[in-house]
């Protein structure tokens, strides 16, 4: 075997084998070899990846020595845009300067084997200063928030995972995963009975919630803007456009629509590239979720709790007392 095929191939198994063993994550690395019609100083030296899991598929780019911090923030929107997912960079050494910097600019990063940053998965891994797994995600990933959010809304008893997986129309699997998950973290209580696998969450809705109100993840991956159309009416309304409903706040001038990212809808739309040049009359905007939001809508909104995920970094003072105001009055389960 030619000496650099093997030892990317042993680099590539230690990766998968790395995230595997910290966060439960099953992952394939591959080589990307599409064409990207990145420029060239994007592509020589360096060799892209793309990385596959059940929860997302996102791209590696490694790197033959490190970069300042301002240049991989611009190289990084580069990537992404041409590539249509997020992106990491992979080095094989980094001093604690660059890893702070990184870290700090937000620039998903690998280092093998002590230093896995990985936002867009809630994923902070620091040998130096972590020293066990069970507290290595710093936010849920979405077949675990999908499962939690669900929890909330159902009354307090025991639910087999197979009755949950048909309920959210998930892989069981996915919720096999996504329950591990969610039993780490000290939110849900796991009992047997024979060969069946029952699960509860652990206390009342409101206070489950206000536990892991700092692992809740905004649910929105992309925001797009169509031309007006009817494919949507079937659709949940979603962000400040929902909100209005709710409360007193006005609505947004372009209606809003939540739809899951894999929706076969999304292949078929029409994206406006600029939205800034059309009449807001025109056009309407879709947020693209990483779980599908018709599996906990009821009505024509999108639930509370995931709009309130989906609002909870918008920095409008308005929009934030009107949800602390409506989760005041929430009538939680017991």
């Amino acid at each position: 075997m030619n000496e650099k095929v093997e030892i990317f191939v042993i680099m590539n198994a230690e990766l998968e084998k790395q995230i595997n063993i910290i966060f439960g994550l099953e992952i394939t690395l591959d080589p990307y070899d599409k064409k990207t019609g990145l420029p060239r100083y994007l592509t020589s030296g360096r060799r892209i990846y793309i990385a596959k899991s059940s929860d997302v598929d996102f791209y590696i780019v490694k790197m033959s020595e490190p970069k300042d911090s301002r240049t991989l923030s611009k190289e990084i929107g580069l990537y992404e845009a041409a590539l249509g997912g997020n992106v990491a960079f992979w080095f094989e050494s980094l001093n604690k300067n660059y890893r702070n910097s990184y870290v700090k600019h937000h620039i998903p990063f690998v280092m093998l084997p002590t230093q896995i940053f990985l936002p867009f998965l809630g994923i902070l891994f620091t040998k130096k200063f972590t020293n066990t797994k069970g507290n290595a995600r710093t936010k849920l990933s979405s077949n675990a928030q999908l499962l939690l959010i669900k929890l909330l809304y159902l009354p307090r008893k025991q639910y087999s995972k197979a009755d949950l997986a048909k309920q959210l129309q998930l892989n069981p699997v996915y919720v096999t995963r996504a329950t591990k998950e969610l039993l780490d973290l000290g939110l849900i209580c796991e009992y047997k009975e024979g060969r069946s696998v029952f699960v509860e969450r652990d206390g009342s809705s409101e206070e489950l919630f206000n536990r892991a109100k700092q692992l809740l993840v905004s649910p929105v991956s992309k925001v797009v803007y169509v031309k007006k159309n009817k494919q949507f009416q079937g659709y949940p309304i979603a962000s400040d456009y929902a909100l209005s409903e709710i409360s007193m706040i006005n609505p947004s001038v372009v209606p809003v629509y939540a739809c899951w990212k894999k929706d076969a809808i999304v292949q078929k739309m029409k994206i406006i590239e600029e939205p800034s040049w059309n009449d807001p009359d025109d056009m309407i905007k879709i947020e693209l979720w990483d779980y599908d939001p018709r599996k906990l809508s009821e009505g024509k909104n999108v639930d509370f709790i995931s709009l309130y995920c989906s609002l909870m970094n918008n920095n409008n003072p308005r929009i934030q007392g009107e949800m602390e105001d409506i989760l005041e009055d929430f009538e939680w389960q017991l």
